[in-house]
């Protein structure tokens, strides 16, 4: 009898271990690394993506890519405001020179009609959580000698919802635009004698278009390691010199 006794009591404790293992199991399984949690993560990244408009309806002839990111509602605002005023820009004043020009010359305007092009891509820097920064650069022709090429910048905080003032990248240093001056002036200069541009500037060109203000250092991209600064043309030398570029390690 006491070995029946001992034999059932083997069998019911391992039934219940076989019991507590499929009820218990589950609960640790829970706490198991969940495969699609990378994916979860890239799915918040911060991913520029290309809009584009291209319109040639004559006279114009537009082409434009720029920068869109879900769900940076501001930061997508601020990019079409500019583009949005680019266009219209474009075609106000591409159709008065366009009536003006058929006005005074009809017959070369019936043998050569003329076309006005808008141009519009940008540059991308830094992508995340706590920037976003991108260059739109712009070529048109409206009418006239030659075509006009600029560029704007919109650097964005998604966390603050709010503009990158070039201060903000700098919090702790009141001569920052001193020394990023000073940077830019020796690499402009090394950049101008190298491409024989140095003939169409001056020192004194050079040093107010290069000099330390806010304004001639308001268009910047931002990336982790460095700071591309655009110099629009005529700002440090003839237009026929072009635009320049600095960049400047962080």
């Amino acid at each position: 009898m006491n070995y029946k006794i001992i034999i059932l009591t083997a069998v019911l404790v391992v039934a219940g271990l076989a019991v507590g293992y499929f009820y218990v199991l589950p609960i640790f399984k829970t706490h198991e690394p969940d495969e699609n949690a990378d994916l979860t993560e890239i799915k918040t990244d911060i991913i520029i993506q290309d809009k584009k408009i291209t319109d040639e309806t004559k006279p114009f002839k537009i082409d434009i890519v720029y920068p869109q990111v879900a769900r940076q509602d501001e930061f997508n605002k601020m990019v079409q405001d500019i583009i949005d005023k680019e266009i219209n820009d474009f075609k106000k004043n591409s159709l008065e020179n366009d009536t003006a020009v058929k006005q005074t010359d009809p017959v070369s305007y019936a043998k050569y009609p003329r076309e006005y092009d808008l141009q519009i891509g940008y540059d991308k820097g830094v992508a995340d959580e706590n920037t976003i920064s991108v260059v739109i650069n712009i070529y048109n022709f409206e009418g006239g000698a030659h075509g006009a090429s600029y560029s704007k910048a919109v650097n964005y905080n998604p966390k603050t919802k709010k503009e990158i003032k070039l201060a903000d990248l700098f919090p702790n240093d009141p001569d920052y635009l001193k020394k990023i001056s000073g940077y830019c002036i020796i690499d402009l200069t090394s950049q101008m004698t190298k491409s024989g541009a140095v003939d169409m500037s001056n020192t004194e060109w050079l040093q107010t278009g290069a000099g330390p203000t806010e304004e001639n250092y308001s268009i910047f991209l931002i990336n982790k390691d460095h700071i591309t600064f655009y110099f629009q043309q005529y700002q440090v030398a003839a237009g026929a010199a072009g635009d320049f570029k600095v960049t400047m390690p962080r």
